[in-house]
């Protein structure tokens, strides 16, 4: 026995040098082919698919080639046509335009290729044996060197088995698009379950014929599941009923995750929408409150009027430029609130009092575009622009540990004793926080009658 299994092995390197030798040819063209471009691929490319083959068919019709060749005409084709197709079939998924076709492994694709991957498998059983369905049973063994040997045959094989699992996709494909989808959505159960039996009525024997028909079904013993010639057996109407009661579930647990991916998908669109229609609102708002400051000014013919226009311009260029983005650097937002409370205590320095704490070099945080003018804005329009006598604003903004923390107080005048109106602003801010940062902020509002005081804690480290 150990002599015998040295004889195999001492036969298989020299083999195994042999097979390199003689398919290095078509491997070393392909190689080139691929790392080559323009004309010089071209060139391997057909040196590699018709000139070294063309040589090959030619060299075997000398007797001694054949004898010393290993590879037979059928397997270097079929060598040669296996690498091309799956080079092509790189080449297309590298290039495909997606905006014109997307291939989606979903439910029918799946199954489709499972389908076609069991048909091979039968094809591969069946042609390793000869005369396989007059000699039945078919013992469970695939000859390899038989299937490479009899390519057509296998071919012939898997088209026929293709078709029979075909049969089988039919019946699906009705139920899932058509039963399913039309019928039992849109006319209900008592419509599904009567076209449902009709379909299968009908279809059972066409389909079961359509079976018999092929060639490797010209036996006594079919491979259909009544295993006969009579397509109105019981075996094939109960396979049928059965491809629809198995499929039922499993299509609609498939649209059911469809259903509730594609509501996720519209839920996140129409969040950032609303988003977006936010951010246009903080806009307008600002800017008709800095207007009518710079009116203002303009009245009193104040020599800081020129300034404050090029304060504003900075400012309306930050709005047009970084307001719709997602995310603008915490520098840039502090520079914003510099400039804004710049321009504000040009109108106010005489009533107001003014403590500000914002940091000159920020932490490089990012953070959503105009969310923290809005508290400055609300403190100016409702606490210090209505009040005849001395006032006050607070604003600080600090760090712990990767938290924003930003504090906005300012004086109430003494003779609105009633809780100010926030207007959109205040809305808006709130709604942004809630899409934006949800679970990642705390924002508290105490209102006295001295003072309105609000604190925002934003974590930035997410």
């Amino acid at each position: 026995m150990d002599e015998m299994n040295s004889a195999y092995w001492e036969d298989f390197f020299p083999i195994l040098v042999q097979l390199c030798f003689e398919l290095s040819p078509i491997f070393i063209c392909q190689y080139f082919r691929l790392n080559t471009s323009g004309t010089t691929s071209k060139i391997w490319w057909l040196l590699g698919f018709a000139v070294i083959p063309l040589v090959a068919l030619l060299a075997y019709h000398n007797s001694m080639f054949v004898q010393q060749h290993l590879l037979s005409r059928d397997v270097t084709l079929f060598i040669l046509w296996l690498i091309e197709g799956i080079l092509f079939f790189n080449h297309w998924l590298q290039h495909k335009s997606k905006n014109r076709f997307k291939f989606a492994l979903n439910m029918d694709t799946g199954l489709l290729l499972v389908f076609i991957l069991l048909s091979f498998m039968w094809a591969l059983l069946l042609n390793s044996h000869e005369d396989p369905l007059n000699n039945q049973p078919i013992p469970f063994l695939i000859d390899v060197k038989r299937n490479v040997l009899n390519l057509g045959d296998l071919i012939a094989y898997w088209c026929q088995m293709m078709i029979l699992y075909g049969c089988l996709f039919v019946l699906y494909l009705i139920h899932h698009h058509l039963l399913i989808k039309r019928v039992l959505r849109q006319q209900g159960v008592v419509a599904y379950l009567w076209m449902t039996t009709l379909t299968v009525l009908i279809l059972y024997p066409v389909l079961s014929q359509l079976a018999l028909w092929l060639p490797l079904n010209q036996v006594q013993m079919t491979l259909i599941p009544s295993g006969d010639h009579n397509p109105f057996d019981f075996w094939n109407i109960y396979i049928a009923t059965l491809v629809m009661v198995i499929s039922l579930p499993v299509i609609l647990a498939f649209q059911a995750q469809a259903d509730y991916r594609d509501v996720a998908e519209l839920e996140q669109k129409t969040l950032q929408t609303e988003l977006k229609l936010l951010q246009q609102q903080i806009n307008p708002h600002f800017l008709f409150n800095t207007l009518n400051n710079l009116y203002a000014l303009s009245l009193t013919k104040s020599d800081v009027a020129p300034g404050m226009v090029l304060q504003l311009a900075n400012l309306l260029r930050f709005v047009v430029y970084k307001g719709g983005l997602d995310k603008v650097s915490l520098a840039d937002e502090v520079t914003y609130l510099n400039d804004y409370l710049a321009l504000q205590k040009v109108r106010v320095d005489n009533k107001c009092e003014f403590t500000i704490d914002l940091p000159s070099e920020p932490p490089g945080f990012y953070l959503s575009p105009l969310l923290l003018i809005v508290f400055l804005e609300n403190a100016f329009k409702h606490g210090i622009e209505p009040s005849n006598q001395k006032c006050w604003l607070n604003v600080s903004l600090t760090f712990v540990e990767g938290k924003l923390l930003f504090i906005c107080e300012n004086s109430l005048p003494k003779q609105k004793k009633a809780q100010p109106e926030p207007g959109i602003g205040l809305d808006n801010v709130r709604r942004r926080l809630e899409l934006i940062y949800k679970n990642q902020h705390e924002l508290d509002i105490l209102v006295s009658q001295e003072s309105y005081r609000v604190t925002l804690t934003l974590d930035l480290n997410e």
